[in-house]
């Protein structure tokens, strides 16, 4: 269906015109048309114009006004060409309307091609009324100006003697301000003589206190000398207490000296007893071997006097007898530490591979850890968890270590030794202690 010209609404060209153009647009597209309007012409003589054009079929003015509407009213002719239904059309023209938007939808609906009459009259109405309402509220902005008018001359003739006043007071401050620069001037007159009265002052005090300083640097002399003279005997009591110091500075390096030597003797007497516990634990294992050799003979009678915690049948299994491991390493059979596994907590690195072989003397494995010095709390639980008993001297071990060792033996109920000291004799007897049958 073809769209409506604004020809086909001829009758609506009068709200059309003046509804969708500007004044300024109005006279711009009369003055594309030569002469047909003149400069001087009215705003109201322009619009009765293309509203007469309006009437005329074929003219130039009107194709021009109608194409230059539909790009002016682009958007609102595609929103309204979507729909043909008059509820729709009326519901649009509502939601534009209410919104404030009337040129665009107006001319929408007055070029709409299913648009009817009634709703083109009552669209027209509208905007017919909405013309008025304009009027009225010029109207009504024209009387506000008119009253807006004579209250800014009232103001203006309050600002006037606002300003006379402020005139006025400008003139009194002016006037203080002079007696104050006045006042000003005087006051440093008076400090200035005041100023030339101190310095005399002055002057006459330096002079009279030149023998006062004289007298002063007469008694410091004195003082000078009295000081001089503590300051040589304090000299002499340094030099004296230096030497004393460094007699005793040769004293301590005499007793390191002789603790040195002292360390020396101690680390030769374990080794003594290291090498004394290393021949009895032989001459032990040959006199054991000796007994063996008598069993062997007599049908080995031991078999059925094992211990009872030696594992599984020692007649038919005799290299798994606790036993006879206890009779080869040269102990006695009721030792308690014969294959177990001693942690020994601290102690000097130096002697680990001997606390070790001393450990083997006694028929067990010793495992070692350095109490935190280099291996971690964790590892030391570890051990913990595969050690049978724990030796731990006091005298070289962090008490962390120690309180952890204490902690974890008495939640496992296992044997622990707190040795006093780090050698290899301490180690013996603890290792002796762990032995030891119950009694």
């Amino acid at each position: 269906m073809q769209r409506k010209t604004l020809h086909d609404n001829a009758d609506f060209a009068c709200p059309i015109v003046g509804t969708c153009l500007t004044i300024s647009e109005l006279r711009r597209i009369c003055r594309k048309f030569g002469d047909a309007v003149p400069e001087n012409a009215s705003d109201y003589e322009a619009h009765v114009f293309l509203v007469g054009q309006a009437k005329v079929a074929g003219s130039a003015a009107v194709k021009y006004l109608q194409k230059y509407l539909d790009k002016k009213y682009r958007r609102e002719l595609r929103a309204f060409f979507k729909t043909e239904d008059e509820a729709e059309l009326r519901r649009l023209w509502r939601d534009r309307a209410d919104a404030g938007d009337v040129p665009g939808p107006f001319w929408a609906l007055m070029s709409h091609p299913t648009a009817s009459d009634a709703l083109l009259r009552d669209v027209y109405g509208e905007v017919h009324m909405l013309s008025h309402r304009v009027g009225a509220a010029n109207r009504a902005d024209l009387s506000k100006l008119s009253r807006l008018e004579d209250k800014l001359t009232e103001l203006t003739a309050a600002l006037d003697e606002s300003k006379l006043v402020l005139r006025q007071a400008v003139s009194v401050w002016k006037t203080r301000c002079r007696q104050a620069m006045e006042e000003l001037s005087a006051e440093r007159s008076k400090r200035q003589a005041a100023e030339r009265e101190r310095i005399s002052l002055r002057e006459a005090i330096e002079n009279s206190a030149v023998a006062a300083v004289r007298r002063d640097r007469d008694v410091m002399r004195g003082q000078l000398l009295e000081l001089t003279e503590r300051l040589e005997s304090t000299e002499a009591e340094a030099a004296r207490q230096a030497l004393l110091l460094e007699r005793m500075h040769a004293d301590l390096q005499k007793t390191r000296q002789d603790l040195a030597d002292r360390d020396s003797e101690v680390a030769a007497l374990e080794a003594s007893l290291f090498s004394a516990l290393g021949d009895a634990a032989a001459a032990h294992a040959a006199h054991a071997e000796h007994h063996l050799d008598e069993l062997a003979a007599l049908g080995d009678p031991l078999a059925g006097q094992c211990q009872g915690d030696c594992p599984g049948d020692c007649a038919a299994n005799p290299g798994a007898c606790k036993c006879r491991e206890a009779l080869a390493r040269g102990l006695p059979l009721t030792s308690a530490i014969t294959g177990k596994r001693v942690l020994y907590v601290g102690g000097r690195s130096s002697l680990v591979s001997h606390y070790k072989v001393l450990a083997e003397k006694f028929g067990c494995e010793l495992l070692h850890h350095d109490g935190g010095r280099e291996q971690s709390s964790h590892r030391l639980w570890e051990l913990l968890g595969s050690a049978d008993a724990v030796v731990c001297p006091v005298d070289c071990v962090s008490h962390e270590a120690c309180s952890l060792v204490k902690q974890a033996c008495k939640g496992c109920l296992k044997p622990l030794i707190l040795a006093r000291s780090s050698g290899l004799s301490s180690l013996a007897r603890s290792l002796a202690e762990l032995g030891a049958p119950a009694q």
